[in-house]
């Protein structure tokens, strides 16, 4: 049995969940530019309807409240078929993947998984796409105006690709733990009675 995400208006917008409302609460509190559903597309002969890009680094943002509701194949594909978006700073992953809000993690940062085509191998010259993962965090963002590579959980903990789970972030006690007052932030946004959240 399926159970229906309650819509939440916040900044001017009518979110489909209240997790994608605290997660526009996050980017405010982040100073972190959005939009939210801008644009859909056919991925591989199916709708799909990204929830965010941030537009200083064209990154596409899926958000999930639950890793029942997340079509792996879907997300792959969509990794390497959605269209480069343009952005005014330094590119960040193609696709990042973001869970239920977290408790803030006071000792460093926190990495969500970014999908991101390369085309090509080590082997040679190829045609062929291949998907890098990676986590990513919001600590270091304003250092390039994108999510920053957790290099100490990326290069040690690879992704499961089959099973999951992939909406649990990955701490990452070397980085900054600068996104701490964002996740309170978007933890504590108060939706009852016609508030708006924290204000954007």
């Amino acid at each position: 049995m399926s159970i229906p995400a309650i819509e939440t208006r916040y900044g001017g917008y009518r979110f489909r969940s209240r997790l994608e409302a605290r997660w526009a609460v996050f980017f405010d509190h982040m100073h972190i530019a959005w939009q939210y559903e801008p644009q859909g597309f056919i991925v591989a002969g199916r709708p799909y309807l990204p929830d965010f890009l941030l537009t200083e680094c064209g990154t596409w943002v899926e958000v999930k409240g639950a890793e029942s509701e997340l079509d792996h194949d879907l997300m792959l594909a969509a990794a390497e078929l959605l269209p480069e978006a343009d952005c005014i700073r330094e590119q960040g992953p193609r696709l990042l993947i973001l869970g239920p809000i977290p408790a803030p993690c006071a000792d460093g940062d926190l990495g969500w998984i970014g999908l991101s085509p390369v085309v090509g191998s080590f082997d040679g010259p190829s045609d062929e796409v291949s998907i890098v993962d990676q986590w990513w965090g919001f600590g270091g963002y304003h250092k390039n105006m994108r999510p920053w590579v957790l290099a100490n959980t990326s290069s040690s903990t690879p992704v499961q690709w089959d099973s999951g789970p992939w909406l649990s972030p990955m701490p990452d006690l070397y980085e900054a733990a600068a996104a701490e007052a964002g996740y309170e932030a978007a933890r504590g946004a108060r939706f009852e009675h016609g508030q708006s959240g924290a204000g954007r």
